[in-house]
């Protein structure tokens, strides 16, 4: 291997590692954008985590009723309304919820 050819592949290395670096700042601030976007549903979602991962948001954990709701809420029919409004979110190419439960 010539220095030259070395170099090409330090400067590819190199920028591979930047645009990796770059993803992962992108996917946490997908995640970040996501959880704001969710916050705003009227169901408690105090117990879901979400985690991005090349563009694919990833929900676990537990949704619920709003807290002192009279039982009036949909649960259901308001977690798939979160997950249309997430799925719209910059960044987010997928959307993976088969770890949540839903709780009414």
């Amino acid at each position: 291997m010539e220095t030259g050819e070395a170099f090409v592949e330090i400067g590819a290395s190199i920028a591979h590692t930047k645009a990796m670096n770059n993803t992962k700042d992108e996917d946490r601030q997908t995640a970040k954008n996501a959880r704001a976007v969710a916050a705003r549903s009227m169901l408690d979602i105090s117990e879901l985590n979400m985690t991005c991962m090349n563009g694919t948001l990833e929900l676990m954990g537990k949704v619920r009723a709003p807290r002192g709701g009279n039982g009036s809420v949909n649960v259901r029919k308001e977690f798939h309304n979160l997950l249309t409004v997430v799925r719209a979110v910059r960044g987010v190419r997928d959307v993976q919820s088969a770890r949540v439960a839903i709780y009414e």
